[in-house]
């Protein structure tokens, strides 16, 4: 049923669609001009210069000598007309006066926003000619615009729209009301020469070809001049400063009036020139209406018919009344959709396809739901039938006397295939187990007995020919029709998935998801049975956590995916690597947690812990869904022994957990044995961080400052901000004893913000003194570059202090920008578009990429003090250092020296080619206060 009415309702859109018939039009042109929205003219609207019956009657008949024209113009051009539109049609010549059209032509190009009408012609046979009707206004060189004033007549005989670009053969020429707009534009290039039109080949079909059709909303209040009390009192015309200007004739008599809704009153024509300066103002104020696409009203109109399934099913049966108010409600749904489209959207949607296709939907459903309602009965007869027959459980009637099979459904006919089951005893023909058959039958004979329903306990198996079942059995009487028991009702209910299911999810419970590892659940468990089984035998157990190194890098610089995968191929090495015996769980994240039985001594426990280390730091691969990368990987192992080290769990896994860190904190990838001594180690650590952690948040952190000066005349061009931790009256923490605290757990990306911010509110200050500071770098970590939100950092610090960006630079290390060079690249022209300075810190200290360098945003590089100390005496450190001030001058990038303290490096630089230094030979880091006074 429902198919019908819908498939007749979109029959219904696609003939009307392509039928479009002429009623169908006039409908929407009606509903267009019901629900046309009124616009008030805004405080910018354009002028009409009304060539009014007053104006000919005072200046004499049309046509005007061109001579007049060139004189408002020019009087327009005084007034300050920001763009002025003519629709008058210069078609021929002034033949009386030929110095008029060049007086015109020299009044258009001195204001230089003038666009002129030019509109089609028709031939005799009612064909567009060859030719446009267009200005003809002397020889010389074009100093106007052209603006087509063609505009749509409905069928109706009335105008409601026009087209912004239309032309022969191409849509190359805008309206008229477009093209004062694009006039009006701040970015209109007044130096630009005006197009030329291309009449078409003589072998080209000619055609009126139209785009972007757009409806002006309804219009009352445009501003309006008389033309000869404009021409006459120039103070008239002060009132179109800044305003665009729209020329045209408004006299009776001269055929420049449209039938339009348009109109402030109904049934009265419109002047042509203020349709175009309506829809000039719709432009400049964002109020024309669009035409919805031919696809999307055809869509809206089957999603409309389409929505007729969202009906109760009952609201067919109410009173005829009711339906017949909710069936006009709906038929007005499209109506209303188009008006919200046009008052909230500016969206002509036409309504009369929907709503006659909703119509023919709505008959046929009501015609569907009458056949229905006479089906109803006899399909009620069949119900009981057609739900035993498809009912998921298998259903067995069987004879109270004999108990035989009278009936089986096709589920149970299906276990059974290909047995034959009706007239068949049942422990014959259904192929129960045989431990299956006795609880069975006695259900049977108690329900017999006792009249009721009897649930089989156990859990019965059957043979079927796809693999043995699981079934829940239920007997219940079946009684005839004078009420007596002649028969039992068996129901067998297939629990074969389920019991699957609830081992799966026994299995989820007490598994990683990611990799099948045992989770946290699970290894808790067998932790404790592995403690009282070394309890018991005298033995010794391993447990070893294990983290994974540089895996947040992975994760923030190739995505969660590449992350996850890396995981599950460190999982499966982990398993292959331990015996079957041991235990691999993942503890969560990149943590993994192993159980070693009977390891013998902690000589084995290490062994065995070296192997794991090993394992983990072989190269990654990974497959073509991965682009088949190779990544590196390490590892590092904290090893406890059991029952040596303890006995809870919760002291073990912590003391593994310090161990851990204690390998971690080595050079390179390794593992440890936890010994008492780490407690005190880990402890000062956690006790730096939560008083680095309080610092950040209490005020306690500071910002130096280091001048840079140039080498030629010692003048202040630069300087860096450093970070100092205020730890108490007197005692000041340099960042090299908490900044790598400050990296691992990960405050940096914070206390890396809280610096940007500072550094720009300390230039700020300095600007508000009257001070003019030098740009000011800030260090920016590793951290901060994987996090994208310095983005976000640096913005909002310009947006609240307001400092010229040039003043802040951001230092980024050498070997940071070349660990993701793509990502980086990225960051950083981010960073750069924001107008703050970049510098490459460290240069040579790390590994480089001249193919990344090169596309860095870079403004200067600094060469690190470790190749400045021994000039000008070390040839290899000279060599280094003029490379590269060579390779950075040759890329356009300013070279910064660190740390110079004599005066013998100071020349060598400066002979070199280097443009700035800092170091002690300038004066070290300075408070904010020291610093103000250096300023001075």
């Amino acid at each position: 049923m429902r198919a019908t009415w819908w498939w007749a309702g979109a029959a219904t859109v696609l003939l009307l669609a392509w039928w479009h018939p002429p009623g169908l039009q006039r409908l929407d042109l009606l509903a267009y001009d019901l629900l046309l929205p009124d616009s008030k003219p805004s405080a910018r609207a354009p002028m009409v210069l009304a060539i009014d019956d007053a104006s000919l009657a005072r200046l004499g008949s049309w046509p005007w000598p061109r001579a007049l024209h060139a004189r408002m113009l020019d009087q327009l051009t005084q007034a300050g007309a920001s763009s002025i539109g003519i629709a008058v049609l210069f078609a021929e010549p002034d033949r009386r006066d030929p110095a008029g059209d060049a007086a015109l032509q020299a009044a258009i190009a001195r204001h230089g926003r003038v666009a002129l009408a030019v509109a089609p012609s028709r031939q005799p046979d009612g064909s567009i000619a060859r030719e446009l009707l267009q200005p003809r206004l002397g020889d010389g060189p074009l100093a106007y615009w052209l603006g087509h004033v063609d505009v749509e007549i409905d069928l109706d005989g009335q105008s409601r729209s026009l087209f912004l670009r239309a032309g022969l053969n191409a849509p190359s020429l805008p309206a008229l009301a477009l093209a004062v707009h694009e006039l009006a534009a701040p970015t209109h290039d007044q130096s630009a020469a005006p197009p030329l039109l291309t009449p078409p080949a003589a072998s080209d079909q000619v055609a009126w070809v139209r785009r972007d059709e757009a409806f002006p909303p309804r219009m009352e209040g445009l501003p309006r001049l008389s033309f000869a009390d404009a021409l006459d009192n120039p103070a008239l015309a002060d009132a179109v400063r800044g305003r665009s200007v729209f020329i045209g004739v408004t006299a009776s008599g001269l055929g420049a009036y449209l039938a339009t809704p348009l109109a402030p009153a109904a049934h009265t024509p419109l002047p042509a020139i203020v349709f175009h300066a309506q829809t000039f103002e719709a432009l400049q104020t964002d109020a024309l209406i669009a035409r919805v696409s031919a696809p999307l009203a055809l869509a809206f109109a089957l999603l409309a018919i389409s929505s007729l399934a969202l009906w109760p099913r009952g609201e067919g049966r109410g009173p005829l009344p009711a339906r017949v108010l909710l069936g006009g409600t709906v038929l007005c749904l499209p109506l209303l959709a188009s008006a919200g489209l046009l008052a909230l959207q500016r969206l002509w949607l036409p309504p009369a396809l929907s709503m006659l296709a909703l119509a023919v939907a709505l008959a046929f459903r009501e015609a569907g739901k009458l056949r229905a309602i006479n089906r109803q009965l006899q399909r009620s007869r069949q119900h009981a039938q057609a739900a035993l027959q498809a009912i998921d459980d298998a259903v067995i009637t069987l004879d109270a006397q004999h108990q035989t099979i009278r009936f089986a459904n096709p589920t149970a006919l299906l276990q059974a295939s290909p047995q034959v089951l009706e007239g068949a005893r049942l422990a014959d023909a259904y192929p129960l187990t045989e431990d299956s058959l006795e609880p069975l039958q006695a259900a049977i004979t108690t329900c017999l007995a006792q009249a009721h329903s009897v649930h089989v306990l156990e859990l019965l198996h059957l043979r079927a020919p796809d693999g043995p079942r699981s079934l829940r059995a239920t007997a219940s009487p079946l009684r005839s029709a004078d009420g007596r028991i002649d028969g039992v009702v068996l129901v067998f209910a297939d629990v074969t998935s389920a019991l699957a299911a609830a081992r799966e999810r026994e299995h989820a419970a007490t598994h990683d998801t990611l990799t099948g590892l045992p989770n946290r659940a699970l290894l808790h468990e067998r932790l404790q049975r592995t403690l009282a089984r070394v309890q018991r035998q005298g033995s010794m157990a391993a447990i070893l956590f294990v983290d994974l190194d540089r895996f947040k890098h992975v994760n923030d610089s190739l995505g969660h995916r590449t992350g996850e995968e890396v995981l599950k191929v460190l999982a499966q090495r982990l398993r292959d690597t331990c015996r079957d015996t041991d235990t691999v769980a993942r503890w969560g994240g990149d943590e993994f947690v192993l159980i070693l039985e009977d390891v013998g001594s902690p000589e084995g426990a290490a062994m065995a812990a070296a192997k794991i280390v090993e394992a983990l730091s072989w190269d990654i691969a990974l497959g073509p869904d991965f682009n088949d990368r190779r990544l590196p990987s390490a590892g590092s192992v904290g090893v406890v022994l059991v029952p040596r080290d303890g006995t809870q769990i919760e002291d073990l896994m912590s003391k593994a957990d310090m161990a851990m860190y204690r390998a971690k904190s080595q050079p390179k990838a390794s593992f440890h044995i936890w010994a008492s001594d780490i407690d005190a180690g880990l402890h000062d650590r956690l006790a730096l961080e939560v008083d680095l952690r309080q610092a950040l948040q209490e005020g306690q952190l500071l910002l130096h400052y280091q001048p840079q000066y140039a080498l030629d005349r010692r003048r202040l061009v630069g300087m860096e901000a450093l970070m100092r931790w205020q730890r108490g009256p007197g005692h000041l923490v340099l960042p090299a004893e908490f900044i790598h605290i400050a990296e691992e757990s990960g405050l940096i990306i914070d206390m890396g913000g809280w610096a940007v911010l500072q550094t720009a509110r300390q230039i700020a200050a300095w600007l508000g003194a009257g001070l003019q500071p030098p740009p000011v770098a800030v260090n920016i970590s590793g951290r901060q570059c994987l996090n994208h939100e310095i983005v976000q950092v640096v913005r909002a610090a310009l947006r609240e202090t307001g400092i010229p960006p040039q003043l802040l630079k951001l230092e980024i290390t050498e070997t940071t920008a070349m660990t993701d060079g793509d990502h980086v690249i990225g960051l950083l022209r981010e960073i750069r578009a924001l107008g703050v300075g970049l510098s490459l810190d460290d240069f040579g200290t790390g590994y480089s990429s001249l193919a990344y360098l090169k596309h860095f945003p870079l403004n200067e590089i600094k060469i690190d003090r470790s190749f400045v100390g021994a000039l000008p005496d070390s040839r290899n450190d000279a060599a280094i250092v003029h490379a590269t001030i060579a390779l950075a001058r040759g890329l356009g990038l300013q070279v910064v020296a660190e740390g110079v303290e004599t005066e013998a490096q100071n020349r060598f630089l400066a002979a070199r080619g280097c443009h700035s230094a800092q170091g002690h030979l300038y004066g070290g880091a300075r408070s904010a206060g020291e610093t103000t006074g250096l300023l001075r």
